[in-house]
């Protein structure tokens, strides 16, 4: 279940890590893109929330051995939690960044229908 959720929070990890540059190079319609990229993100959080719901039932219904068990599985759930806060934070920014283009293109898709006509 621990092995679980760490494959998963690092395929979560491996989309906002990196360092974020926007609009992305390969991409010739980023707008219509980014609504794919959040998309994605959310379908690995929600793993990612499925093997720690998973480890949570695991650690309250008492299956762990021992309390140093238990205490490293608490502490590993902190530090999880931590990590999950800090990229949380990652995905809002990089959420924002978003809004900003989209705001953009809308402006420059009016200019350029206004100056058409």
């Amino acid at each position: 279940s621990l092995a679980g959720m760490n494959g998963a929070f690092a395929k979560t990890l491996s989309l906002v890590c990196p360092p974020i540059q926007y609009p992305p190079h390969c991409r010739i319609n980023p707008v219509q893109q980014d609504a794919a990229d959040t998309m994605e993100l959310e379908a690995r959080l929600e793993e990612l929330f499925l093997h720690a719901k998973q480890l949570e039932l695991l650690f309250l219904g008492g299956e762990t051995a021992g309390s140093q068990q238990q205490s490293e599985l608490e502490a590993e759930v902190v530090n999880l939690e931590s990590e999950l806060n800090e990229k949380h934070d990652l995905i809002e920014k990089y959420m924002d960044v978003i809004r900003g283009w989209e705001g953009k293109f809308k402006r420059l898709e009016t200019r350029c229908a206004l100056e058409r006509e």
